[in-house]
């Protein structure tokens, strides 16, 4: 992963690079992947997923492959295949945000 370049706004100010996400099993399955400023420790979190949700973003990652290798003509379809896929993902990341955190 390529690093990110963060800062710690919601605390200390301190810029700092993302250059490994956490991760942290929660109730029913869900994943809570964030990260931490390694001055202070403010935790950020990214993002929630539940089972569901993570083989949504598999199956997308394995459409972005499919995808390197296709022809033109054969592209839209999965650019609209990829459009559907990541309407899922944010909906479930959000159920399951709301499910965490009310």
């Amino acid at each position: 992963m390529e690093p990110i370049y963060a800062k710690c706004n919601k605390s200390c100010g301190h810029k700092f690079y993302v250059q490994h996400f956490k991760k942290d099993k929660l109730q029913n399955a869900i994943e809570k992947t964030y990260f931490t400023c390694p001055n202070c420790g403010r935790e950020y979190v990214c993002f929630y997923t539940d089972d569901h949700t993570r083989k949504l973003q598999a199956t997308l990652r394995e459409l972005h492959r499919e995808m390197k290798w296709i022809e033109k003509d054969e592209l839209e379809g999965l650019k609209r295949k990829e459009s559907d896929l990541k309407q899922l993902i944010s909906n479930g990341m959000a159920s399951a945000k709301k499910l965490i955190e009310g």
